[in-house]
């Protein structure tokens, strides 16, 4: 499940929600780290710049900046005091990018499904089922994809 951070003329970046990492925040970047979900670990946002950690938060108000509810990207070079408004932060290593007009022509292709996305997707802690729980809320005959398996010759 991947959710879209940036999408314009020059391309599409996003982060995958539902791929969590065995590293801890504080093996990446101490400054936030305590301000990680309880629990929390870090996520593969994507196979493009591997070196680079992302940012999403949960504040307790909807911004300018706030991309669903109240998530919003944030720059993790800056200090957690400037921003006391943060609830919890999710960390992604990498991303999942698209130049311009790739996305659009992979959309055209059917490659891929698209919904609007929930706050509470963002920062499940049921990553294991998020694809099918995002399939299973649009009814119709999309939500019936949520129960096919990977492996087609177990259905």
């Amino acid at each position: 499940v991947i959710f879209v951070i940036e999408h314009d003329h020059q391309g599409a970046l996003g982060v995958i929600l539902n791929r969590p990492l065995a590293l801890h925040p504080e093996q990446l970047i101490d400054l936030w780290a305590e301000h990680v979900e309880e629990g929390g670990f870090i996520y593969k946002g994507g196979p493009v710049a591997t070196d680079a950690v992302i940012g999403l938060a949960k504040s307790s108000n909807v911004n300018e900046k706030s991309l669903v509810g109240c998530i919003e990207a944030i720059d993790l070079h800056h200090s957690p005091s400037e921003r006391p408004d943060i609830e919890i932060v999710r960390l992604f290593v990498g991303y999942a990018g698209w130049s311009a007009g790739q996305l659009e022509t992979e959309l055209k292709e059917g490659s891929w499904f698209i919904f609007d996305a929930k706050e509470s997707d963002v920062f499940t802690d049921d990553t294991e089922n998020l694809w099918e729980t995002v399939l299973r809320r649009q009814g119709g005959i999309v939500s019936h994809m949520a129960g096919v398996p990977e492996d087609l010759s177990e259905n």
